[in-house]
């Protein structure tokens, strides 16, 4: 029997086959998300679901051979974003991903950007990408298809594909990200909704247990959509309690579970932290830098740029090992460092903040410097969110783990952030940390384990 995992990434779409035996993968598939389309505004962060669906739709195709043997379907995606669907259940724009950048402009009638004014009108957190700052936009600008229905995540977008329904059903984890959702009632707050001039009855039914979103053709269960932070968490720890998850991708964050109740009150509320709904019940405590793998990213294109104006043009993959290199070098040399501030994309409580270099001086102006810098600032962002955890969850912590390209690709970024947190970062098996999670999900939601703990406990004794 196999369980069958498919991520949708921002840059990247996966799909994984686990045995239920085993619990490793007999099948991966994967393949460049090239669904971007481009915008009428520079701001403007757009990929088409049709393309989407037809890249996950190869990556099955791929997995025909074992597919008779599939027993259950686990999607998860990347969060916040959100398209919208007519009442056949098909898309009627394009998906607007979490780092669209419409929230961050200005309303024309008020001194406050669209993210702004819905936070201070609801009290909720709300950052641009959200999918509700993203429709609020649209309300008050009359931009909202005349034929939308509903709007819903990507992920639950695959699975209304999959299964033939016409209407979505959103897991908490999508709803929480997505903005003004009560997680103690596990519902949106239409109150909230109505405060900021929106209608309720566009937002989808909320998944309340593990029932599954529907079936497939050939009558396997697809579970609801989790995001892709909760699966990645599913995909990467051995155990849900006492295990810190750091991961470093395109984004980056720390992750801690706990089944107990945590009230926002308790939460230093400039720290960042958030709480976000765990999948089949409890919570993930989640501090989520804006920058994260980005950082270094911004750094290789610096040295591309460099390298283009002297006449060479070593590909990224030739540039990363070199600046690794660098920052080992300068490191072992014991200069001053400098000291790097990593928030070059601004944070989710301040998106105008930029990042700065500091400490420079003839020693340490240098390429390996600079790497080793950005590298320790990147380390040095994450563990903020470390220190601001409620000191009882942080004093439980009894092993870590780490996943990501970010932690796999770069041993110096692992090294500095096992030193920083007196821990050793396992790295799960597989490379697809979030479409396993999916996998281990869609095996409870589709009830052969009676819950995620089981299914994860089960499916990791291989």
């Amino acid at each position: 029997m196999l369980f069958a995992g498919i991520d949708i990434g921002t840059t990247s779409i996966s799909a994984v086959l686990i045995s239920a035996a085993s619990g490793r993968a007999v099948r991966v598939a994967t393949c460049a998300n090239d669904a971007s389309v481009r915008g009428e505004h520079s701001w403007e962060r757009l990929q088409d679901p049709q393309r989407i669906m037809e890249q996950v739709r190869g990556l099955l195709a791929e997995c025909q051979e074992e597919w008779p043997d599939v027993a259950a379907v686990g999607i998860s995606c990347q969060m916040h974003g959100i398209l919208y669907v007519n009442g056949d259940g098909q898309s009627v724009s394009p998906l607007y991903t979490w780092q669209d950048g419409r929230g961050d402009e200005r309303m024309e009638d008020r001194d406050a950007s669209y993210a702004r004014y819905l936070r201070e009108r609801t009290g909720y957190p709300a950052a641009s990408g959200y999918g509700l700052v993203t429709h609020f936009h649209h309300v008050k600008n009359g931009n909202v298809p005349k034929d939308a229905v509903y709007l819903c995540t990507i992920g639950d977008y695959v699975a209304m594909q999959l299964t033939g329904a016409a209407k979505p059903l959103m897991d908490p984890s999508n709803a929480a990200g997505i903005g003004l959702f009560l997680a103690s009632k596990r519902c949106f707050d239409e109150e909230a909704l109505r405060r900021a001039g929106m209608d309720a009855s566009i937002l989808p039914p909320v998944c309340q247990g593990t029932e599954p979103a529907g079936r497939t053709p050939d009558g396997k269960p697809v579970a609801c959509a989790i995001g892709d932070n909760q699966a990645s968490f599913l995909g990467s720890v051995s155990q849900l309690e006492r295990t810190l998850l750091v991961n470093v991708g395109t984004g980056s964050q720390i992750s801690i579970y706990t089944d107990n109740d945590v009230a926002p009150e308790e939460l230093d509320a400039a720290a960042g932290l958030e709480i976000r709904p765990f999948p089949g019940g409890g919570s993930l405590l989640v501090g989520a830098p804006l920058s994260g793998g980005k950082s270094y990213a911004m750094l290789l294109a610096f040295f591309q740029e460099v390298g283009r104006a002297f006449g060479t043009s070593p590909d990224e993959g030739e540039i990363y090992a070199r600046m690794n290199e660098w920052a080992r070098e300068a490191i072992r040399r014991g200069d001053a460092p400098l000291q790097v501030q990593t928030q070059f994309y601004g944070t989710r409580q301040d998106p105008g903040l930029r990042g700065a270099i500091r400490g420079i001086g003839p020693d340490n102006f240098t390429p390996g410097h600079l790497a080793a810098g950005f590298l320790q600032g990147m380390a040095d962002e994450l563990m903020q969110y470390v220190g601001a955890l409620p000191a009882g969850l942080r004093g439980s912590i009894s092993a870590g783990a780490g996943s990501g390209n970010g932690i796999r690709r770069n041993p110096l970024l692992r090294e500095m952030l096992e030193a920083k947190l007196g821990l050793t970062l396992e790295l799960p098996p597989g490379e697809e940390e979030a479409a396993y999670g999916a996998a281990v999900y869609g095996a409870a939601a589709a009830g052969y384990y009676p819950d995620v703990r089981s299914a994860l406990s089960e499916m990791r004794k291989g």
